[in-house]
């Protein structure tokens, strides 16, 4: 199976059903997923059966514009205001407004010029003049409208182009006829002796101009809820310094390959994801990791592509390829995180699917309806706002054409995902999985790891004491642990760096697996654990025993310094808590009533840990195949559990949570099993989803009620419902209320972007 992205002109929510259902009937393809807010469908499918072009076909074939995507970075780049469809939108205005001043000159007669006046039919004419050039500017909706229809699947630009179509060939009928009969067309009003008739020339304009002013306010707000995409694209330097065969060459950065070596300078930014070759710096992730200090990096260290070099020329191997990098993913996970898949979106698809075909046959019902009503009654039911029972009749089916609108449906929620998602990743979280926005209102059940979640994940000394004092055991321990690599060495060089110098007088330093190293002078000195102790050092005092059999209860990992004749130093070590994991867990509470401490550690270390953050559950010595288990039984239980752990023995774990967090090391963002990913390692960041998660809830609630709202309430306003009461819409006004309800839904899920926290 292969996915292919392709770019598709989508208007509403009805464009992305069509293609969907169109693509998923499709023999050879398994999925087809459209994205409304980028214009993007994504289709999965078999290459033994179908390909692009025939998939470009079937799309162009159903009424939409078709292409395949090489690059999606490359075109969200380009996704800009066409100054083409600027300028069309700026000459439509200046046409109407001209146009809507004629058409109603019954209002302040004596403001027409007199060559308009007479004969009668000559200003119908020149307003006609005038809307026709509307249409032929914005042309489009009629070929796309029509091409939606006779393909059988009508969109919004379908509404359009029947409003628009029916108000031209009526107007132009009425325009017939009063030429040929003007007595029989126009109504002589006794007041101020003004004559009155109307044509509905500028509801067949007003719909496409204020339909495109909204299209355009539209994207505008798409255009500012990808301004992190924009932020993050910005980052990528087109070109980059190349050391191929002892020489420096500048190409583009899309041709870096992978095991390609780069020259980076101070001030440059990284290309692409790799590893330090030789130098040393201090590197800028904020905008990838929301990290705000630079973060120091020497050879062998891995680092980011689009971070910021600080200060020194480093040599990096690229390690990943462009598709693969770091700020690739960042920015696919931003856009598919506008697309929840939940059980409200499926069925506000669904309305969608269906929605313009009901309109229509709406529109169709109200003409019927209301020609049948007045002919019955044998007069017009509206006296004075129309000059025949037909006119009436039209006026509202025209109405409920025209004042119906998908869009605000289909923008409801995704756009609001878009906006939330990209606050989320400026702040250092990314969104793998929108659906748990909607799924955290029901936690109430926290499950922490301990390492690397509650605690810092790297063991640093709390204590130590030399024994002896000779100056040489200082430097020659702190010598052997600079030289070695197992991982517990990084603390005590740290400890003694200040008080020891290197004695380079050494013969061999040998790793002893799972117990320490050796390091060879005059004599042996030995630096592990207890076991690595008992095999080649010296017996403890009774005094002694007690004294460090005290501090292995209390938590602390023993590292010995020995000779096989005398115990030189010890050094405690501990992971220690982060610094505000106690203040995490007491605004947690305030979140979640239940919060518990799952780690892998011994029931000493756990619940010293638990008692110093104020968590009052804990269950320890546990297994990470056990992990799951344990998530899975208080879902059993009917608790709705968040899992936030390390991803990597927590898997599980997270996968079987109703909510998973995921804490991600250094460029790692592929923890498939988490719903959020936390670039910054920070408790904090767990706060923020909770609280921003709420507002992106809240802010979909008033995009969906808001949409159905205005269709539930302005389709049967339209249709005359209650013209009784003299509370009725034409079809200029309601071309007007169409556009400003998708307007209204675009413009509030900006809103979100005012969302502040007391915590990043």
């Amino acid at each position: 199976m292969k996915e292919t992205l392709f770019n598709v002109n989508m208007h509403c929510s009805a464009c992305k059903g069509n293609i969907e259902n169109r693509l998923k009937k499709t023999k050879g393809i398994k999925d087809a997923n459209a994205n409304l807010v980028s214009s993007v469908v994504s289709v999965v499918y078999d290459e033994n059966i179908i390909n692009s072009t025939k998939i470009v076909e079937i799309c162009r074939d159903i009424g939409y514009k078709c292409e395949p995507i090489e690059d999606e970075i490359e075109l969200l780049k380009d996704e800009k205001s066409s100054k083409k469809e600027v300028i069309k939108l700026i000459i439509g205005v200046l046409i109407l407004l001209p146009l809507m001043f004629f058409t109603m000159s019954d209002m302040y007669p004596q403001l027409i010029p007199n060559v308009l006046k007479e004969p009668i039919y000559l200003l119908p004419i020149f307003e006609l003049i005038l809307s026709v050039s509307i249409i032929v500017i914005f042309f489009s909706y009629y070929k796309s409208g029509f091409l939606s229809l006779i393909k059988g699947s009508p969109n919004m630009d379908s509404l359009v182009f029947l409003g628009s179509l029916f108000s031209l060939v009526y107007s132009v009928y009425f325009i017939i006829r009063l030429i040929i009969s003007p007595d029989s067309f126009y109504i002589y009003e006794a007041v101020e002796g003004k004559i009155m008739f109307h044509t509905y020339l500028e509801s067949a304009s007003m719909i496409l101009v204020f339909v495109s002013l909204g299209k355009f306010i539209e994207n505008f707000s798409k255009r500012k809820a990808k301004s992190t995409i924009s932020e993050l694209l910005k980052l990528r330097p087109n070109e980059a310094t190349l050391c191929k065969n002892g020489n420096l060459e500048r190409i583009e950065t899309k041709f870096l390959k992978q095991n390609d070596v780069i020259l980076v300078k101070p001030g440059e930014t990284i290309p692409l994801d790799g590893e330090i070759e030789s130098g040393e710096t201090s590197v800028d992730e904020s905008l990838l990791t929301g990290e705000s200090l630079p973060i120091y990096k020497k050879e062998g260290d891995k680092v980011i592509g689009g971070s910021l070099n600080k200060d020194g020329t480093i040599k990096v191997i690229i390690t990943e390829s462009k598709k693969d990098n770091l700020l690739n993913k960042i920015i696919k996970l931003v856009m598919e995180a506008s697309n929840m898949d939940s059980k409200l979106t499926r069925k506000v698809d669904r309305v969608s699917r269906v929605f313009v075909p009901i309109v229509m046959v709406l529109s169709v019902l109200t003409f019927i309806f209301w020609l049948i009503f007045d002919l019955s009654r044998g007069q017009i039911f509206m006296m004075h706002h129309f000059s025949s029972i037909f006119d009436e009749a039209f006026s509202f089916s025209i109405s409920v054409l025209v004042i119906s609108c998908p869009c605000a449906l289909g923008f409801a929620t995704p756009i609001s995902l878009l906006v939330g998602s990209s606050i989320f990743s400026k702040k250092g979280i990314l969104v793998n999985k929108s659906e748990a926005i909607e799924a955290l209102k029901d936690i109430d059940y926290l499950v922490l790891d301990k390492t690397n979640t509650i605690t810092n994940g790297t063991l640093s000394v709390s204590e130590y004491k030399f024994f002896n004092e000779d100056k040489k055991y200082k430097n020659r321990i702190y010598t052997i642990e600079k030289f070695a690599s197992h991982p517990l060495s990084e603390g005590i060089v740290e400890v003694l760096k200040n008080e020891a110098e290197l004695d380079n007088d050494f013969k061999m330093i040998k790793n002893i697996a799972g117990k320490g190293v050796k390091g060879s002078y005059e004599e042996e000195i030995y630096i592990g654990n207890s076991k690595l102790l008992e095999e080649f050092g010296p017996k403890f005092s009774e005094e002694k025993q007690g004294y460090f059999k005290e501090k292995s209860e209390n938590g602390s990992l023993l590292i010995f310094a020995f000779t096989k004749n005398e115990i030189i130093a010890y050094f405690a070590l501990e992971d220690k808590i982060k610094e505000n994991a106690k203040e995490f867990i007491t605004e947690i509470k305030k979140f979640i009533p239940h919060v518990l401490l799952l780690t892998g550690d011994n029931k000493i270390i756990a619940s010293k840990v638990a008692s110093n953050v104020g968590i009052d559950e804990v269950i320890s010595e546990v297994l990470p195949e056990d992990k799951g288990k344990i998530v899975n039984d208080l879902i059993k239980n009917g608790h709705k559990v968040m899992m936030v752990g390390d991803g990597v023995n927590d898997s599980l774990a997270l996968t079987s949570s109703t909510v998973g967090v995921g804490i991600a090391k250094g460029s790692d963002v592929a923890l498939a099993s988490s719903d959020f990913i936390l670039m910054n390692n920070d408790l904090m960041d767990i706060l923020t989803i909770f609280k921003l998660s709420k507002r992106i809830r809240n802010n979909i609630n008033f995009n969906l009620i808001w949409a159905f709202g205005y269709n539930i309430i302005f389709i049967p306003i339209a249709a005359g419902v209650f013209s009784f009461a003299h509370i009725m819409l034409s079809p200029m006004y309601a071309s007007m209320l169409m556009a400003l309800s998708s307007v209204t839904v675009s413009l509030n899920s900006l809103t979100l972007f005012l969302f502040k926290d007391n915590y990043n």
